[in-house]
């Protein structure tokens, strides 16, 4: 073939390629994720292990501090879902705002309760620096259920915003904060640094799950397809995570710079693969544990009164893309 006659074959192929790659483009979802951390691999492995390419989907992550700040995000049209506790979005849902909980693939809370050696009992924590990252955030509602569970009243405790898990840790391993509350990989590196772990969070609220996705009506109701593929491709890429511990370890050290010497990755592996507090890839959605996070929001006085959680629920949309991922049941 000629060299003219290979040029013009390119350029038919270029052109036969494009509408391929305006669909790509039209087709983006903007997925919010919290700072990356020793799970990072769980986080992105829909996009890693190319299973939102293949149901057509250009997945873009962003990293946030908080799930409170994502919820304001996605509420401005900023993003179109994000990966928070469902504590901020129950909140969201009692004063109408127009958000959806469509799966939650973390079964419980990883944040613990952490304070500096020299704590010796709750009594300590009247008058002293607690840090937390934003209230009714995670770790604010942690933390603060801890203390009122130990009979101490919140008035008789300052509470300070100070970052993320790892500032919040180094403050408390520096002496600016008694204690916070950080995910449980912290534990790992407790002893090093003069910090104890108080209460898993998991025993702290029981029922309160870790990671659920949120998106907007809008979205369900302009681009209910895309919402589905989004899902699918989660669903798929959790499933391929907890089979291939060494990829996803692998991952997770790429992004975070986490050296191999420092095992919280493994550790937190181990968390995730715990099939009964841990990653479900099937991101079931349980009316009773929002039920009963109702009650727990009611009791710390974010919440006026309970309503029904189906309000801010949507499962069709999950049953649709367990069918997709193969994971039907």
């Amino acid at each position: 073939m000629g060299t003219a006659a290979r040029a013009l074959g390119l350029a038919f192929a270029s052109v036969a390629m494009l509408p391929a790659l305006a669909a790509a483009q039209e087709h983006v979802w903007r997925h919010a994720i919290i700072e990356a951390k020793s799970d990072a691999g769980f986080q992105v492995m829909a996009v890693r292990g190319g299973f939102a390419q293949k149901v057509g989907l250009d997945l873009k992550y962003s990293y946030f501090q908080n799930d409170v700040i994502m919820l304001r995000g996605l509420l401005a049209g900023e993003l179109d879902s994000y990966e928070g506790t469902p504590g901020p979005a129950l909140l969201a849902g009692a004063r109408n705002a127009p958000i959806k909980i469509i799966g939650c693939h973390w079964q419980n809370v990883v944040h613990s309760v952490f304070a500096r050696a020299e704590f010796k009992g709750p009594a300590d924590f009247k008058g002293a620096t607690v840090a937390i990252s934003a209230p009714n955030a995670a770790p604010d509602m942690i933390v603060k259920a801890y203390i009122a569970q130990n009979n101490i009243p919140l008035s008789e405790v300052k509470f300070a915003s100070l970052g993320n898990d790892p500032d919040r840790y180094k403050a408390v391993a520096s002496g600016i904060a008694l204690a916070t509350s950080v995910s449980i990989e912290f534990s790992v590196l407790g002893a090093r640094d003069g910090v104890k772990l108080l209460a898993r969070g998991s025993d702290v609220l029981p029922n309160y799950q870790r990671l659920c996705t949120m998106t907007t009506d809008k979205a369900i109701e302009t681009r209910r397809e895309d919402v589905v593929r989004f899902l699918t491709a989660q669903m798929q890429g959790y499933r391929h995570a907890l089979a291939s511990r060494d990829e996803e370890l692998r991952i997770t050290r790429e992004i975070t710079g986490i050296k191999p010497e420092d095992k919280r990755p493994e550790f937190m592996f181990d968390e995730a693969a715990n099939p009964k507090t841990g990653i479900d890839p099937a991101m079931p959605i349980s009316l009773e544990k929002l039920a009963w996070l109702e009650d727990r929001l009611i009791a710390a006085g974010n919440l006026p009164q309970r309503y029904d959680p189906a309000r801010v629920v949507n499962t069709e949309l999950r049953a649709e893309a367990l069918k997709r991922a193969g994971m039907q049941n």
